[in-house]
């Protein structure tokens, strides 16, 4: 097994729109091979992937395949989320807001009140 020096290595940005962050790690190496990674990076304003690779880089079918799947993810992490709130949804809607923690406002004049 030989290793890559790092001059054989390209990098390339890959714009993050719908694609998941926890598909394309755990995905990077089934469609690039072991010595290719990625992490998150902005170029130019836009948000997506810094993809690292001593081969070519991702075939626009591998880059739907990755949309595919997730699409497939988030639809399920949003079906768990409503189940466990108990709601009983046919289609979860994927960007619903979820309530974190409710906070009490703190008004100005709570201060003065408790002094």
């Amino acid at each position: 097994m030989s290793s890559k020096s790092s001059s054989d290595y390209k990098q390339y940005f890959l714009p993050g729109w719908s694609i998941s962050r926890n598909i394309i790690f755990s995905h990077i190496h089934y469609f690039l091979g072991p010595y290719a990674s990625v992490r998150p990076y902005s170029y130019k304003g836009r948000e997506g992937y810094l993809v690292i690779t001593p081969g070519p880089p991702l075939t626009e079918r591998q880059i739907e395949d990755l949309q595919n799947l997730s699409r497939q993810y988030e639809q399920q992490a949003a079906e768990r989320m409503t189940a466990s709130q108990g709601q009983s949804d046919e289609y979860a809607f994927i960007n619903r807001p979820v309530q974190v923690q409710q906070r009490r406002r703190y008004v100005r004049d709570d201060y003065w009140r408790y002094r």
